[in-house]
């Protein structure tokens, strides 16, 4: 890939995210006998495991609708989109709130044929689907929001983390505070336990 523009004649490369049993040896046979012109780079049922693949970033990312993990769909449209990937999404019926709001270059329903599929890899390359856009930053954290935030997180009470940090319950509350208030200022709120693991997780802040 050059700056998100396909070469003239290279094949298009297809990283697929599996994480509801999809036949991913099947899909690649198939596109070895009738589709010289894509070709399955990567597959994984893990997130993290695809992205440190070194045949990532792909021209175009297969991603399930209904993502499993803590790193939310939004995280992972954002960030192969960042490297000029396209994403497609293969869906099991009507998306989600969320993932209908997502920035794609299409969706394909689960149990598309692999014609089917390979028509819809095609079209992701076009430019519009392969616009890249920036991911957000995380929120700068002080050293204590960073250290309370890891803790709760881990599953920790405030009162284990303030006793953990040394510090009053009180100082624990607005450090954990200020961090939600960061995040909703960033238009990523997260006011429950999970949303906060979650968003913890999607910016790396869990160490």
């Amino acid at each position: 890939m050059n700056d998100g523009v396909l070469l003239a004649g290279a094949p298009v490369r297809l990283a697929v995210l599996d994480e509801h049993g999809m036949d991913v040896d099947a899909l690649s046979r198939w596109l070895d006998r009738n589709a010289p012109d894509l070709a399955l780079v990567a597959a994984d049922d893990d997130w993290l495991r695809l992205v440190r693949n070194p045949a990532f970033p792909s021209d175009v990312v297969l991603l399930d609708s209904e993502p499993v993990g803590p790193v939310s769909l939004a995280a992972r449209v954002r960030a192969c989109r960042s490297t000029g990937a396209a994403v497609l999404l293969i869906a099991e019926g009507p998306l989600s709130e969320e993932a209908s709001g997502l920035v794609v270059a299409g969706v394909v329903p689960r149990r598309a044929a692999p014609g089917e599929l390979a028509e819809a890899v095609r079209a992701a390359t076009t430019p519009s689907g392969r616009r890249p856009i920036a991911p957000p930053l995380p929120p700068r954290l002080s050293a204590g929001e960073l250290r309370a935030l890891r803790l709760y997180a881990a599953g920790s009470t405030t009162n284990q983390v303030a006793q953990e940090m040394g510090v009053g319950y009180e100082t624990v509350k607005t450090y954990l505070r200020r961090v939600r208030a960061k995040y909703a200022k960033a238009g990523r709120p997260a006011g429950r336990r999970a949303e906060l693991v979650r968003r913890a997780a999607e910016d790396g802040l869990l160490g």
